[in-house]
């Protein structure tokens, strides 16, 4: 009986995900397109990786640590990509760069949806970054991004309640298996 209750608890002990959710992009973001903001909604437009094209945004106070993995809202505004054209971007948490996103001529408008899990980055969660990483040839086309969509940025360390209630847990069962 004893055991159950222990496995039980140790179950109850398993990494649990805390996460925050965060505007990306916002009208506070830094942007570097061939316009920039466009107009109060829209951000653009996207197409070269050697002027630096990139949206990034800076967050204070989070409360997360160690990211692990995040789902980012994307709204493409617009797309006038030459057929056969992308714009391919990375993907940077905290300035590491986490995975890539790529929008294509075929991919039309509207809003997409970005899942990455990487390995843990240590500190506090305070910032995300699209960047260019190729060069859309001019006259070819390029996209622009919507404000406002959202993106949760998760963890998977176990609270602190958790680990103390994991810690009785096994010295509770460590002292009747010594009985």
């Amino acid at each position: 009986m004893a055991a159950a209750v222990a496995l039980s608890v140790a179950a109850a002990g398993a990494a649990h995900a805390a996460s925050v959710s965060v505007q990306f992009p916002t009208s506070s973001a830094t942007v570097v397109g061939s316009v920039g903001f466009i107009n109060p909604t829209q951000i653009g437009y996207f197409w070269s990786v050697s002027r630096g094209d990139l949206v990034s945004q800076a967050y204070f106070g989070t409360g997360l640590f160690n990211p692990s993995s995040l789902s980012m809202d994307l709204d493409v505004a617009s797309n006038n990509l030459a057929p056969g054209r992308s714009v391919d971007w990375d993907v940077l948490v905290n300035n590491v760069d986490v995975g890539d996103w790529s929008w294509s001529s075929t991919d039309g408008t509207g809003l997409t949806n970005i899942a990455l899990a990487f390995a843990p980055i240590a500190g506090e969660f305070s910032s995300l970054a699209l960047v260019v990483k190729n060069q859309v040839p001019g006259g070819d086309g390029s996209i622009s991004l919507r404000l406002g969509t959202t993106t949760t940025v998760s963890n998977e360390a176990p609270e602190p309640g958790t680990l103390l209630l994991l810690g009785l847990t096994l010295a509770g069962l460590a002292s009747t298996r010594r009985r």
